[in-house]
């Protein structure tokens, strides 16, 4: 049974990362490649060794569909965030979804951005729960040069665990905030 729900979250995932590219095929849309790196920082100390800062690393593929004065961006995202460093209590927490953001696009782009996604953490001290990881955020982005985009970000990323006997207050909840890039084709 474990073996056909592994099989079916990578269908799934391959499918999430398709879709941007399927769609951007079949309309006046944009193919938008981007990634962030940047910083986290857990939401409290429960106590457990969560605290302290760690890192954000995160690729996305999406279909950017332009409005008069508006864009709309539909994305798949894979990453991993990182805090609390400090032997077994380190937290890792790796993600895979969909999500969109949107914004007044000109050579300076605002947006706002949520993700809903497929979360699991590693931490020694409380086990692997998993469950849906959930990331909303602001960001704002220059257009360097034609299709280069530039810019900062900074996010609430939550994971509702299937586990909830296994973590304490604030496990599951961090900041994360740092630079973006996308290349826009």
């Amino acid at each position: 049974m474990r073996h056909h729900l592994t099989h079916l979250r990578l269908t799934t995932f391959t499918a999430a990362l398709l879709l941007p590219a399927l769609l951007a095929s079949q309309a006046e849309a944009t193919l938008i490649y981007s990634a962030q790196v940047g910083a986290t920082k857990p939401i409290m100390d429960d106590g457990k060794g969560r605290e302290g800062y760690g890192i954000d690393v995160v690729g996305r593929l999406g279909v950017g569909v332009p409005f008069p004065f508006f864009d709309m961006e539909l994305e798949a995202i894979m990453g991993v965030s990182t805090y609390g460093f400090g032997g077994d209590a380190t937290t890792q927490t790796m993600r895979a979804g969909l999500g969109g953001r949107g914004g007044v696009n000109f050579a300076a782009y605002p947006q706002g951005f949520l993700h809903v996604s497929y979360g699991r953490q590693f931490n020694a001290a409380v086990g692997s729960p998993s469950g849906m990881l959930l990331d909303v955020g602001l960001a704002f982005d220059i257009t360097a040069v034609p299709y280069l985009r530039l810019g900062v970000y900074g996010a609430y990323n939550h994971l509702i665990h299937t586990e909830a006997s296994k973590v304490g207050d604030g496990d599951g909840q961090w900041f994360s905030f740092g630079v973006q890039g996308s290349f826009v084709d």
